[in-house]
């Protein structure tokens, strides 16, 4: 799904957290947002993902709106809620929601499970796993759906070494169902690792974006620069 942000703009109380001149972002690569605290880049993922909505501006989504593509947008939240149930229950609980055949989702969690260890708390309650174990789970509920477009806000902010690497594996490999992938991260060499595009957002806006090699290897704003050491 192509999707394209014009004039995105967000306020609260008069005072702008968005302000997108315009960013697209195309089907079957992978976006990373990156910026400094506060720079607009979860607010950013929530409009596109239906949960907070344009003060100005527009989204389209392969030039229609949002309702007509909400079905097939997925998101993880920065800070995941988990039911108050069993891990398995939290991973499918989406996909029962969308009355999709017991045999299917199945065949999805094997699927989707293999890529991190946690046979172990299967049965544990949701909510009282750790904050590594609570990213994993959550990344999972949102891949298993298979929807066209992933929105991922830092999911492997709490992840240790290795379990960064499964999640970053398993961001690989949904892309070779052509998705659109827009995930946030404070981690530059996640970024370099897994992105075909890089967006760098600053104070609400962005103020550079393009193929991760040219950004990365050849920026022109000054802040960038900065933060690649370049």
């Amino acid at each position: 799904m192509r999707i394209e942000v014009i004039n995105g703009i967000k306020e609260y109380s008069g005072r702008k957290v968005l302000d997108a001149e315009r960013i697209v972002f195309e089907e079957g690569c992978i976006y990373a947002v990156l910026g400094l605290n506060g720079s607009g880049k979860s607010t950013l993922l929530q409009c596109i993902a239906g949960f907070n909505e344009l003060t100005h501006g527009k989204i389209l989504y392969d030039k229609g709106d949002f309702n007509e593509k909400k079905q097939k947008i997925s998101m993880m939240s920065q800070q995941p809620f988990l039911f108050n149930s069993s891990v398995k229950e939290n991973i499918i609980m989406g996909l029962k929601f969308r009355k999709i055949s017991k045999e299917i989702i199945n065949k999805r969690f094997h699927n989707y499970s293999k890529y991190f260890e946690i046979d172990e708390i299967l049965n544990k309650n949701a909510k009282k796993l750790s904050g590594g174990e609570s990213a994993k789970v959550a990344l999972l509920r949102t891949a298993i759906l298979e929807t066209e477009v992933v929105i991922l806000d830092e999911p492997t902010a709490s992840m240790d070494i290795e379990s960064t690497m499964a999640a970053e594996n398993l961001i690989k490999d949904i892309m070779n169902e052509k998705k659109t992938i827009i995930l946030v991260t404070h981690d530059l060499y996640q970024a370099e690792r897994i992105a075909d595009y890089v967006i760098f957002m600053d104070k609400s806006k962005v103020i550079e974006q393009g193929k991760k090699n040219t950004i990365f290897n050849n920026p022109t704003n000054s802040k960038v620069k900065l933060i690649l050491n370049k």
